[in-house]
C-alpha cells in the first residue's frame, strides 16, 4: 500500500466547509470526463484527502470529528454540498464515511488502536462490500458468503456484486458470515481486506445508464486467507447498529436535485423572456417548496439521530429515526425525480446539449433512485405506523394540547 503523507484536519464546521468550496468547483468540472469514462474520481479524493475531509466518521478520541456517532447535521451538509456538483463522488464519500464508521464501532478496542490511527493519518479509503446481486442472476439477492475454518485458520471465497469505491479503495469491509445455525444475517459479520492482497480480484462489470464514476466493480476473493485480527465485529453486528445508510441516499438525492435547480434558476436568469412566463415561475416555486420540504425532513431526521446518540441509543428513538429517515427517502426519490425532469421541460431542446449536464443528472437520479425497492420501504414504514412504533421516541411532544397530530 503506497505511503501517504499525514494530513491535517480543520477543527470545526466552519473550517471544513471553508476547506470544501474551493473543491466543489473542480468536482463540477471534471464530472463530465469521470461520467464518460466510469473512472473513480482519484482528482476528488486526493484533494478531499488533502483537505482533511475524509475519515470524519472516525470517534473524537482517536482524533475524527464523530459524524455517524453524536453528529448527523454537519455530516449530512457536507454530504449534501458535494452531491449538488456531482452524485458519483457524493456517493463515494458516503461509502467511505460509512466504512470508516463502520470499522470503528464494531471493532475490538485492539483493532481501533491498530487501524484507526493509519486510516485518520493517512485518510485511508475503506469500501463497504456487501452485495451479491450478481447483474445476470434471476433470482433474489441472498447472502451465501461464508468463512471457512482450516487447520490454518479462517478462508474466504465469495463473489460480490456493486462493489462502490472499491477500486479506489485502501482497505475493503467484505460482508460474510461464520458457519454454524441461524440466518445468514444472525451470523454476519466483516473481515478486512486489503484492495491489492492476493487472492483479490476486482472486475470492472461496471457499464451503467448513471452513477457511473462510482465505480462499482464486481469483488472477487478466491480461498483468501483471514489474518486473525482482520474479523470485524460479532456475528449479526449489523443488526444491532443504531446507524443506517437511509439518510445518505436522501441526502444524495436532495443535493442532486439541488443541483438541477441551481442550473435551472441560472439559466432562466440569462433568459428574462422565459424568468417572466408565468407557468415557468410557477414551476420554479412549486420545486423549490419540495426541495425545501425534503431538506426539512433531512435535518429534523439528522436531528433524531443526535437525540437518539445522547439517549444511548435508546431502541425507541432509533425506530423513530429510522422510521422517519424511510419517509423521507420515499418522498425525496419522487421529488429528485420529478426535478431532474421538469428540469429538461423548464429549459427546453438547449438542455439536451451536452454542454449542459442535465443529461448526467438525470441518468444518476434515475439510477441511484433504483438502489432500494420502495415497496419494501413502505411496508415496514406501515408497519410501525400500524402498530404506533413510529411515534414512540416523540415522547411528551404527542402529549395532549401539544398542538401535534
Amino acid at each position: 500500500m503506497p505511503e501517504v503523507a499525514s494530513v491535517a484536519r480543520p477543527k470545526n464546521q466552519q473550517e471544513r466547509l471553508a476547506a470544501l468550496e474551493p473543491l466543489l468547483p473542480r468536482f463540477r468540472e471534471r464530472r463530465r470526463e469521470y461520467d464518460e469514462q466510469a473512472a473513480f474520481p482519484s482528482e476528488n479524493f486526493a484533494e478531499l484527502r488533502a483537505a482533511g475531509l475524509l475519515c470524519s466518521s472516525v470517534p473524537v478520541e482517536f482524533g475524527g470529528e464523530g459524524f455517524w456517532w453524536t453528529n448527523f447535521t454537519d455530516y449530512y451538509d457536507i454530504y449534501e454540498r458535494i452531491a449538488a456538483v456531482d452524485s458519483s463522488t457524493a456517493q463515494l464519500y458516503q461509502i467511505q464515511t460509512h466504512g470508516a464508521g463502520m470499522l470503528a464501532w464494531h471493532a475490538t478496542p485492539t483493532q481501533r488502536d491498530k487501524y484507526l490511527p493509519e486510516v485518520l493519518r493517512k485518510g485511508l479509503l475503506i469500501a463497504s462490500v456487501g452485495s451479491e446481486a450478481d447483474v445476470a442472476a434471476k433470482g433474489p439477492e441472498a447472502g451465501r458468503a461464508e468463512l471457512r475454518e482450516t487447520p490454518d485458520g479462517w478462508r474466504v471465497t465469495c463473489h460480490k456484486h456493486f462493489a462502490s469505491l472499491a477500486p479506489g479503495a485502501d482497505y475493503m469491509l467484505i460482508w460474510v458470515a461464520v458457519p454454524g445455525p441461524g440466518t445468514w444475517a444472525e451470523r454476519q459479520l466483516w473481515v478486512l481486506v486489503p484492495r491489492d492482497a492476493p487472492g483479490v480480484e476486482l472486475i470492472d462489470e461496471w457499464d451503467t445508464m448513471g452513477m457511473r464514476a462510482t465505480v462499482s466493480w464486481a469483488v472477487k476473493l478466491t480461498d483468501y486467507e483471514v489474518p486473525d485480527d482482520a474479523i470485524i465485529g460479532k456475528p449479526g453486528a449489523w443488526a444491532s447498529d443504531p446507524r443506517t445508510f437511509t439518510l445518505g441516499y436522501v441526502t444524495n438525492h436532495l443535493g442532486t436535485a439541488e443541483g438541477a435547480f441551481q442550473l435551472v434558476k441560472d439559466y432562466l436568469r440569462e433568459r428574462p423572456y422565459l424568468a417572466e412566463n408565468p407557468i415557468l415561475r410557477f414551476s420554479i416555486g412549486d420545486i423549490s417548496s419540495e426541495l425545501a420540504v425534503i431538506r426539512a425532513a433531512l435535518y429534523a431526521c439528522a436531528a433524531q439521530w443526535e437525540d437518539a446518540s445522547a439517549h444511548d441509543w435508546d431502541p425507541d428513538r432509533v425506530k423513530q429515526a429510522e422510521v422517519l429517515a424511510l419517509q423521507a427517502l420515499h418522498v425525496s426519490k419522487r421529488v429528485a425525480l420529478s426535478v431532474s425532469s421538469r428540469a429538461f421541460e423548464i429549459c427546453g431542446a438547449r438542455a439536451s446539449f451536452k454542454s449542459f449536464p442535465f443529461d448526467m443528472i438525470y441518468r444518476d437520479i434515475r439510477t441511484f433512485t433504483l438502489h432500494h425497492r420502495d415497496f419494501d420501504y413502505m411496508a415496514r414504514v406501515a408497519d410501525a405506523v400500524l402498530d404506533g412504533t413510529d411515534r414512540a421516541a416523540l415522547g411528551s411532544y404527542l402529549s395532549p394540547g401539544s398542538g401535534v397530530a
